[in-house]
């Protein structure tokens, strides 16, 4: 099984998003840091652990992802439509949006910020020797 962090970057960038200018795992590289003439979301694990327990052991790992879009500072696009859009791309892709928080400003850059917490189940197969 893949990591959490990278199903979601993979799937984004499946997804065509043209407003999303830079996708950044676990961390925002340095040059992207201060740079708030792009759209960068930054996605990294919110959960990661087993569950179902059954026949002594545990059935599927719940897997998690919080997603934070850093906004550019001057948008020319709408910012409603395209979360819409994502979360609906996410539910689609077999995730579940659990929490989209409200909109808020980055204190250092004074970008606007949206989180999303996403997860799903992802089954473990069993290994046949």
């Amino acid at each position: 099984m893949k990591l959490p962090v990278m199903q979601i970057k993979e799937l984004i960038d499946s997804g065509g998003f043209k407003w999303i200018d830079h996708l950044a795992t676990t961390n925002i590289e340095p040059e992207f840091i201060d740079d708030t003439s792009k759209t960068v979301v930054l996605i990294t694990e919110s959960d990661f652990q087993p569950g179902y327990y059954a026949n002594a052991t545990f059935k599927f790992m719940l897997v998690g992802c919080e997603v934070q879009i850093f906004y550019k500072k001057h948008i020319d696009f709408d910012i409603a439509s395209a979360e819409i859009e994502l979360q609906r791309f996410f539910v689609a892709n077999g995730w579940q949006v659990e929490i989209s928080r409200e909109h808020d400003y980055d204190p250092d850059t004074g970008q606007l910020i949206k989180t999303i917490y996403i997860d799903k189940q992802e089954p473990i197969l069993e290994r046949r020797n």
